[in-house]
């Protein structure tokens, strides 16, 4: 497990994986959402077919724990370039879980474009070989 996550004081990585597989595979599991559950469970130590269900209420889990499920399972629904009803559907329910509100939401989902956007950028950067 790394460093960020050891530090989040009550962090399920059970929990997170689930919420992440639930978003992956609400449209259809696509590769590039595969490839990136796989990552999260082998940095995690966890078996993606023995996940818990995710309790209703998830607003127990401590804020900074909620803030990335939130980001990464939205991250995930970015994965294969499509950002579906279904996948929109699913994060609008799991921010409800987790007692995220409409404004937390939208600048997770910024932050998250943002950071998309500089990585675009560095990748042209990377490309261009003077």
């Amino acid at each position: 497990m790394d460093l960020l996550h050891r530090t989040l004081e009550g962090f399920s990585p059970e929990l997170y994986l689930a919420a992440l597989s639930r978003v992956a595979h609400s449209d259809g599991l696509h590769p590039d959402e595969q490839e990136m559950l796989d990552q999260h469970a082998c940095r995690l130590g966890i078996d993606l077919d023995d996940l818990p269900e995710l309790p209703r209420d998830l607003s127990d889990l401590p804020w900074a724990t909620r803030i990335l499920v939130y980001r990464d399972a939205y991250m995930l629904a970015l994965a294969d370039g499509l950002f579906s009803p279904e996948e929109e559907k699913y994060l609008a329910e799991l921010a409800g879980r987790l007692k995220l509100s409409q404004e937390k939401v939208g600048s997770i989902q910024r932050w998250v474009r943002d950071c998309e956007g500089l990585l675009e950028r560095f990748d042209e950067i990377l490309g261009n070989t003077e």
